[in-house]
């Protein structure tokens, strides 16, 4: 499969894995004498291919990218909660010293990554005034931002150099 960019490569890797390969509706279909017609024959990818292709794409990222890299990735894309340790570590260094709250940066992550929490609620946690949580998440904002950036480049190169993505389409002029 062709990708349009890193990040459409991770989350559909994501998503596959998370799928299971053989649906328990489809094992029926396995019994009957004639399975010709099903996954493979027309040219298109099996499950087992479209699994093994994700696992080679989240390879590829344990293999090229930083662990603060591969925890962002894991927080934003697989949804998985082992990243947040690094991240909040990470984050709590760029605050400075006093803000060690742990809570309130783990929330200010997950409303990076798309999770409904308010200003409010992270001023709460953090039990600081709403002009200090604004700064607070605007600074982790920027960093989580960083690592962004920089994971994607470094995956962009690697995708691209190992035919994983599209290329930009070039129109030609007639």
């Amino acid at each position: 499969m062709k990708f349009n960019d890193p990040q459409h490569a991770l989350s559909w890797a994501y998503e596959t894995t998370s799928r299971p390969i053989v649906k328990i509706s489809s094992v029926n279909a396995m019994r009957g004498p004639d399975r010709a017609g099903e996954g493979g024959a027309n040219g298109e990818l099996t499950a087992h291919d479209l699994h093994a292709q994700a696992a080679l794409i989240l390879s590829l990222c344990n293999r090229i990218l930083s662990d603060l890299h591969i925890a962002y990735i894991n927080v934003q894309f697989g949804r998985e909660a082992s990243g947040f340790g690094l991240l909040s570590r990470h984050l709590a260094a760029n605050f400075g010293t006093g803000i060690h709250n742990r809570r309130g940066i783990e929330q200010i992550i997950r409303a990076y990554c798309g999770q409904k929490i308010g200003l409010r609620e992270i001023r709460k946690t953090m039990a600081c005034g709403m002009l200090k949580a604004a700064s607070l998440r605007n600074r982790g904002y920027d960093a989580l931002d960083l690592i962004h950036d920089q994971a994607m480049d470094i995956l962009q190169r690697e995708m691209e150099s190992r035919g994983l993505l599209r290329s930009p389409v070039v129109s030609e002029m007639a």
